[in-house]
């Protein structure tokens, strides 16, 4: 009995230490090339395991599950999941991890982690993002730092830094500013808006909505008293 005691606890301690060691990323075992082209999605099958330092690009598409150092490019749809460099398209930009700029006349989508810019006039969407946001509407689904500039909505969860819209701004936690007509959080660094509407913070609009400001609604300017 004090044998299998002892066993399962040094595959307790052996599996705790497996579980906080660091895993590689899959891509980085993957061959590398300087150049490739992408027909379609998985056409070539061996672009989508592959890495790229140079340049990718799709005739109309080209897509992957590796990471592209440099430049991937195309008519169609550039889909590689991890980016370093630039992720440019003519209609969609889709990956997971971005570092750099990526940027269509359609909508970019990055899944998970961007630092850069992510520009496309219809719609872009992101993760966790630190950097330049800009299009028609916006919506990072994590922690979004930097600035956030929309031609109608910016949808985001924790902001920190200036979400700017003519239509609407949604945040949960803003630590910074929000400006548009209606600005809408929970807790909000400053609004400034015709209508805005929180928990706690500063605001200066038309009408001003605080579930813990000095009073619950008021015009001109209400902030919390906490």
């Amino acid at each position: 009995m004090k044998k299998v005691l002892l066993l399962l606890a040094l595959f307790a301690v052996g599996a705790s230490f497996a579980a906080e060691a660091p895993v590689a990323p899959v891509y980085e075992n993957y061959p590398t090339s300087y150049f490739q082209i992408g027909i379609w999605y998985k056409f070539p099958r061996s672009q989508m395991e592959s890495n790229v330092i140079g340049i990718k690009s799709g005739w109309p598409m080209c897509a992957g599950q590796g990471k592209v150092i440099g430049l991937e490019a195309s008519w169609l749809g550039s889909l590689t999941q991890h980016i370093q460099g630039a992720q440019l398209g003519w209609t969609v930009c889709y990956s997971h991890e971005v570092e750099g700029l990526q940027a269509t006349l359609l909508t970019c989508i990055c899944r998970d982690e961007f630092i850069g810019a992510q520009l496309a006039p219809v719609f872009t969407m992101n993760g966790n993002m630190r950097g330049l946001q800009a299009s028609c509407v916006n919506v990072s689904t994590g922690k979004f730092t930097g600035f956030q500039p929309a031609a109608i909505i910016n949808i985001s969860n924790d902001v920190v830094g200036f979400q700017a819209a003519p239509v609407l701004n949604v945040a949960n936690d803003v630590d910074g500013l929000q400006a548009s007509l209606l600005n809408v959080g929970n807790k909000s660094g400053f609004q400034l808006g015709l209508l805005n509407f929180a928990k706690k913070g500063f605001q200066f609009g038309f009408l001003n909505f605080m579930e813990d400001g000095f009073l619950p609604c008021f015009p001109i300017v209400n902030f919390s008293i906490d």
